[in-house]
Formats: C-alpha cells, structure tokens, sequence
C-alpha cells in the first residue's frame, strides 16, 4: 500500500520514493493554461537538418490518417484526443522509407471548467474527487498548489496568502476503452481574508 504526503511516496516496508509530480507537468503540455483548448500544432525540424548532406524528404504522420511533407508542418485536429505522431525520413527517388527520425505522443486537451471552494483557513486538506474526470480509472495523482507538487488522492497545502488559488490535478490511469490516459484539470479555491 502507499502512502503519499508531501512530495514523498512511502511505501510499506519504510523505504520512499521521490515524488514525480514535478516531471509530470513538465511533461504533459496540455496540463499549461496555455496548451489547453488548443487543436493545431506547429512541427519544426529545420534547425536539426544537416545543410551539407543528402536533400531527403521528411513526411509527418499525425496519428488521425494524416501524412504532410516537410521539415516545418503545421496542422489542425479536428478533435480532441491524443494522437501518435510520427516522423519518417523519405528517400527523395523511391519515397521509400529509409528511417524512422521522431515518435512523439501529442495529447490534446479541451478548456477547463471549474468550480470555485471558499475556505476558511490557509491550511487545507484536498482529496481527488473521481468526478473530475468522468470515465477515467485513476492509478496515479499528481498535485500542483503555488509551485509545491505532492503525489496521492490526497494533498495538505499551507497556502502564502488568502484570495483565489487555481490548483492543478493530474491523473494517469485508463480511460472507458482500457487504454492508456493521461491528464489534467483545475480546481478553484478561495481562501477568506481573516477578518
């Protein structure tokens, strides 16, 4: 069984682990306010093409059917979702591939919505709610809370100062489909000026 509590897993025969929540962010661009709500990406390879060697093609794969050409590739999604993206260097006389350069996973995520918790206090105890997100089996959670990241179903943070906070939650676990999920969400907190 594990125990999570501020940043360190414990697990049963006292040993611990460090938290990887931090990696987890860091890693998953759809958990940034920025990287949300978005469906197009932009590829770039140009500033890694060896400008003295053989002019080969390079085709994208964007995991939905679709297969553009080009050190630079933009595209949009249709929806949201992770997708499997792929890069293949093409011989420019036979289009055979000659080597598989890139495979990335590019996940997708809608815009947040969330609701907002008033609390008294500027200690507080927070447990991961399943209904943050629906259909989603979780086997791991990952906090972010004013630049401090915990790991667990559940978090205890001191917060610097009242007002609104946006707290950060991700999950990996298995979607309705038994495949791999990862992702976030955001939860509001207000904090009551002491009177």
């Amino acid at each position: 069984m594990l125990i999570a509590s501020f940043g360190i897993i414990s697990l049963a025969n006292g040993q611990s682990l460090p938290c990887d929540a931090s990696n987890f962010f860091a890693s998953n661009i759809g958990c940034s306010a920025e990287g949300r709500g978005q469906k197009c990406i932009q590829l770039d390879i140009t500033h890694s093409i060896d400008k003295e060697g053989k002019e080969f093609v390079y085709a994208w794969n964007f995991g939905d059917g679709t297969i553009k050409r080009g050190a630079l590739s933009e595209y949009c999604y249709e929806k949201f979702g992770s997708y499997q993206v792929t890069l293949d260097l093409l011989d420019p006389k036979t289009e055979v591939v000659i080597r598989n350069e890139l495979a990335t996973t590019v996940n997708l995520l809608p815009a947040i919505e969330y609701h907002t918790d008033t609390l008294k206090d500027l200690t507080a105890n927070f447990a991961y709610d399943k209904s943050l997100m629906t259909g989603i089996v979780v086997s791991k959670v990952f906090w972010r809370i004013e630049g401090k990241f915990y790991c667990g179903k559940t978090a205890r943070h001191a917060f610097a100062t009242d007002g609104l906070h946006i707290i950060e939650i991700g999950a990996i676990g298995l979607d309705s489909k038994g495949e791999s999920f990862s992702g976030c969400t955001l939860m509001g907190v207000y904090i009551k000026p002491q009177p």
